[in-house]
């Protein structure tokens, strides 16, 4: 794929799997052999703060679901970020040992 096809590609994964519940998501991950690790941790903060910053802006709104939602992500995001944190400082000290 050029570079270019590959951008739009990229994108139209991007948008499906906004739109699909975390079910499809995981499916597809498995299939294709996909696994989070450690090199997830930068785009798995950013979500975090974006998602922050959403919830009063929801409120602010009255979008009440909406906001249920993000939290409901927030609070999915704070263990998993923290799990990957603690793997990656794990691997980090297994390396120096060795």
């Amino acid at each position: 794929m050029t570079e270019k096809s590959l951008s739009q590609f990229d994108l139209l994964v991007e948008q499906y799997l906004g739109l699909k519940s975390l079910e499809i998501t995981e499916a597809l991950l498995t299939l294709c052999g996909a696994t989070l690790d450690g090199r997830a941790l930068p785009l798995l903060r950013r979500r975090l703060r974006e998602e922050r910053e959403q919830v009063p802006l929801l409120e602010a709104r009255g979008y009440l679901r909406m906001r249920e939602k993000c939290e409901q992500l927030i609070a999915s995001l704070i263990p998993l970020i923290a799990f990957l944190e603690e793997e990656a400082s794990h691997d980090t000290a297994s390396e120096t040992q060795h």
